[in-house]
């Protein structure tokens, strides 16, 4: 299973020595009912456990490697938890890639796995309530908290997403549905106006890595005139113009208004932006852009 970053791929005993790296690490594994492993040996034991349930079940625990290095740097899967008869969702990452999105992209790509490939109906994640970044990652893909409870003796969060029946993914997809009033957009929104475009970027990336078409393309398109501006505030006047000119490529194909942005104004002021920069002139540049909401958008 591939992700735009990351290619995961079942365990095998000649990963017990990387994994290790995390799976030994008390810090990554401070949230797990049964802590770090205190040695190579109970990693290998590990992994021997995650290869019987792939062979019983088709999917397990998996290695996740970075796709451009082919380092491993983390793990996730589903695993099967026969006393509750549940199929537990989990996710985790050694500590220097921890902060980039990682975590978000991999549990997407389960969640599809998941109700798509091997027709399972519900979901469960099992997270400890001082969890925060796990339990913002599930509530980004639409799991919904079903109670606390203690599992395994460990205080939990027991969250759950369920499939539609006699429908793939459409469920998953309404559920990353554009809302522009709360979570990573508004955030994004917020910190766009302000003039932190970096931010707004990694923001704005977050639900793009987990939206469809067509509103995948259109948000690749604001996050590049995102990127456009944080590059034009570190004076690199070439980078700013060939991400404006790449995003107006995306955003022209739109309707007037998309996904509850209007999006004439936005490309009318890529353009003045695009002909302040590649003429020779002293006058002052365009005000920055501003994303103007609409009641509703409509599909291009």
């Amino acid at each position: 299973m591939e992700t735009r970053r990351l290619i995961l791929r079942p365990f095998e005993s000649e990963d017990a020595e990387a994994a290790f790296v995390w799976f030994g690490d008390p810090i990554v594994m401070r949230f797990t009912p049964a802590g770090p492993d205190t040695s190579i040996e109970q990693t290998k034991a590990r992994l021997a456990n995650y290869q019987v349930h792939q062979t019983e079940h088709g999917f397990s625990k998996w290695i996740v490697l970075d796709r451009h290095l082919g380092r491993p740097i983390g793990d996730s899967g589903l695993v099967v938890l026969q006393e509750n008869g549940w199929v537990d969702l989990g996710f985790r990452f050694a500590q220097p890639y921890w902060g980039k999105g990682l975590a978000t992209e991999v549990a997407s790509a389960w969640v599809r796995a998941a109700f798509d490939d091997f027709h399972i109906g519900r979901l469960t994640a099992i997270v400890h309530p001082e969890n925060l970044a796990s339990i913002r990652i599930l509530e980004k893909l639409g799991f919904l908290t079903e109670r606390r409870d203690t599992i395994a003796g460990m205080k939990s969060i027991v969250f759950s997403l369920r499939a539609n029946d006699g429908e793939t993914d459409s469920c998953f997809h309404h559920r990353m549905s554009i809302d522009w009033t709360r979570g990573d957009l508004h955030e994004g929104l917020r910190c766009f106006h302000s003039g932190a475009f970096f931010e707004a970027h990694e923001h704005w990336e977050s639900v793009w890595l987990m939206a469809e078409e067509p509103e995948k393309t259109f948000l690749q398109g604001l996050i590049q005139v995102a990127a456009a501006f944080h590059h034009f505030q570190r004076g690199n006047r070439a980078g700013t113009i060939s991400l404006l000119r790449s995003a107006l490529r995306r955003l022209d194909g739109y309707a007037p208004a998309f996904a509850g942005i209007a999006v004439e104004p936005l490309c009318t002021t890529i353009r003045l932006w695009l002909e302040a920069l590649e003429t020779v002139s002293q006058s002052p540049p365009p005000p920055l852009p501003q994303l103007q909401l609409e009641e509703r958008g409509s599909p291009p």
